[in-house]
């Protein structure tokens, strides 16, 4: 599936969510999507492609422990 869930509002992307949620227990699917929290809910695991690349393919609690280390911000005042 290419983006099941774009331009959808968010109850509607609930319900696809559910609906895929179920049908993975007896079916394989492969899902492209740019919504890391789509990715998170939906998939046991991730592979994250740049440039045309495979760069990696691990769960979800992987990839957080290991890359998920947020943004830092450092500001300076004069």
């Amino acid at each position: 599936m290419d983006e099941p869930t774009t331009g959808m509002d968010p109850l509607n992307r609930l319900h696809v969510w559910e609906l895929i949620q179920k049908m993975k227990k007896s079916k394989t699917f492969i899902l492209t999507t740019h919504l890391m929290e789509e990715a998170d809910i939906l998939s046991d695991r991730i592979a994250i492609m740049a440039k045309g690349e495979l760069k990696c393919v691990q769960t979800s609690l992987y990839l957080k422990n290991h890359f998920g280390e947020g943004y830092k911000v450092s500001l300076t005042c004069e």
